[in-house]
């Protein structure tokens, strides 16, 4: 019996010296993940503030910039006389020396068989939105002839075009998802300004700005 106990003694004093290590490993993980999970907290934040100071810049470096969508690719179609010919359509006269630059740009999907936009850099942000003015202006008054590509005297297909801002390839995404959106839930209006995206349900409606995707899943 001794024998016995003095085994059992000797067992259980060899479980309790495990179970006294091993909680010393749980409490030393247990501090180990906290402090992980306050570092990416952290981090998580930083990316965020990072993000946003991105977002920032991109929008400013694009100020003086406008996209001219939808308009056909050709041989002879020189960006920069269909520029002028559209700014002469609108009432808005510009000279070369107010144009800095005048291309076409790559698609963000080069599967699409859409054309590959217009990119127009201005010489300041005040004459880009001068000119996005006057387009909506020119839209406005001729809702039933919207700008398109005989406007401009480009051959071929009636096609419609659209003057835009130059947003950034997430802006992008968010307005395309956006318009997705809008037409699902039946809100008539989406519209870009400044950068950001609005929609508006009706016109009595107030208009909601649209920060990031989980704001169209409160639409």
């Amino acid at each position: 019996m001794q024998k016995l106990q003095d085994d059992f003694t000797t067992t259980t004093d060899f479980i309790c010296a495990e179970q006294t290590s091993l909680r010393r490993d749980i409490d030393s993980k247990s501090q180990r993940i906290r402090y992980l999970e306050t570092k990416n907290q952290q981090l998580q934040s930083e990316i965020n503030s990072l993000g946003q100071r991105l977002a920032s810049i991109e929008k400013m470096t694009r100020n003086q910039n406008l996209e001219i969508q939808a308009v056909p690719e050709g041989r002879g179609y020189n960006p920069t006389a269909i520029f002028l010919n559209l700014c002469k359509l609108i009432n808005l006269e510009i000279s070369d020396d107010k144009i800095y630059g005048c291309r076409r740009v790559a698609k963000l999907n080069p599967s699409t068989d859409r054309p590959r936009n217009i990119l127009v850099t201005l010489v300041n942000p005040r004459l880009r939105d001068q000119v996005l003015s006057a387009c909506h202006r020119y839209n406005k008054t001729y809702k039933n002839e919207p700008l398109d590509t005989t406007h401009l005297g480009l051959p071929g297909e009636r096609r419609r075009i659209f003057v835009t801002e130059h947003l950034s390839p997430d802006c992008k995404a968010l307005h395309a998802a956006t318009r997705k959106a809008a037409r699902e839930k039946g809100y008539k209006y989406v519209w870009v300004k400044y950068g950001r995206i609005y929609v508006r349900k009706e016109d009595s409606a107030a208009c909601i700005h649209i920060k990031n995707m989980d704001n169209l899943c409160k639409l």
